[in-house]
């Protein structure tokens, strides 16, 4: 089957949308057309560091099934499902000891479904969102049920599971908390949501930007600061920005005892320093957060029914939309002012 799809061919280059032939699934496997798709920070920085290229980017999204493989069983045609692009194995140790969040062997395609001329194009997290369609592994695609906008359903796939997720499934906040959320744009705004339905007792937002820090009062934050302004100190920070600066800054607002969460995509290359002294004499602890330590059965649904009651106020995270043909230069200007940009297929 024909498509578009927006493909990087090296690191530092622009990434180009480039016609792409995308396969039928295999056994286990569903092929989705997309609907939505959210630019998330971390597609940007692909551009610097992917893993691989030729890479197919885009990896928060929702769509609807086209058509499935063998042996699935669940989803049929017509159905509308969320991108998951971290699907626990449920065989490996960490799986076994209900650890799936730490899956030593996480779940993706038996073999490459989408080429370029004859060429394999391997998708972003197993995923590649930016494409007319994808191929997913089965576990990959969960079925929406909730009343929700196709483009706000997107963010859902990673923003708002990340963000919530560090919060409530990473450092299980406990009601009463103190937190100071460290980056106030689209996933730094889920984790100020997430502090909020935890019960915390303060939640400062630590964000450069008039219009987020306002944003991250509508969500919830009992407290906005810029950058460089005093934080009392906290029980829990979360770095949301991925720069060594901000991470730094996090640590610094630590009171004894206290959790720093990182969250933020920081370069492979970057590094973090701080006083091991104090560290220890403080008992602190770091801790490093990939998609909210995920279960995607059962917390994807939860998230989408916080998003239909209104908990999770995801039209204002809605900076544009564009269409995939916009998405070229979308890539200079991700926010364009905003706070996220979403990609509309129809």
């Amino acid at each position: 089957m024909g498509a578009r799809g927006l493909v990087l061919d090296a690191l530092g280059e622009r990434p180009r949308l480039q016609e792409l032939v995308v396969e039928p699934p295999g056994p286990g496997e569903v092929r989705v057309r997309m609907l939505a798709a959210g630019l998330c920070h971390t597609d940007v920085t692909q551009v610097r560091d992917a893993r691989f290229t030729p890479i197919l980017l885009g990896h928060e999204g929702a769509g609807e099934v086209e058509s499935v493989g063998d042996g699935v069983e669940g989803l049929a045609p017509g159905d509308r499902v969320l991108v998951c692009w971290k699907v626990p194995c449920g065989r490996c140790r960490r799986c076994a000891a209900d650890l799936p969040h730490l899956c030593e062997d996480v779940v993706g395609l038996a073999e490459p479904r989408t080429f370029r001329g004859g060429e394999p194009i391997g998708a972003m997290l197993n995923a590649g969102c930016f494409c007319d369609y994808v191929v997913l592994p089965a576990g990959g695609a969960v079925r929406i049920e909730a009343d929700l906008p196709d483009d706000q359903a997107a963010l859902v796939g990673c923003g708002v599971a990340t963000g919530v997720g560090a919060v409530l499934w990473t450092a299980a906040v406990e009601p009463g908390a103190s937190v100071a959320v460290f980056g106030a744009g689209g996933v730094g705004l889920n984790v100020v949501a997430g502090a909020r339905i935890a019960g915390a007792g303060t939640i400062v937002a630590v964000d450069p930007d008039e219009r987020r820090r306002a944003l991250a009062s509508e969500w919830g934050a009992t407290e906005t600061v810029a950058p460089g302004e005093p934080v009392e100190p906290v029980d829990y920070a979360f770095e949301v920005v991925g720069e060594p600066a901000a991470m730094e800054a996090a640590l610094a607002s630590l009171a004894p005892g206290g959790e720093l969460v990182l969250v933020g995509a920081a370069a492979r290359d970057a590094v973090v320093a701080f006083h091991p002294r104090a560290f220890l004499s403080k008992q602190q602890r770091i801790t490093g957060c990939i998609y909210g330590s995920l279960r995607p059965r059962e917390h994807l649904p939860q998230l989408l029914s916080w998003a239909t009651d209104g908990t999770l106020p995801l039209a204002t995270l809605i900076g544009r939309r564009i269409t995939l043909g916009e998405l070229e230069d979308a890539f200079a200007e991700p926010a364009n002012g905003g706070v996220r940009t979403v990609v509309s297929f129809r």
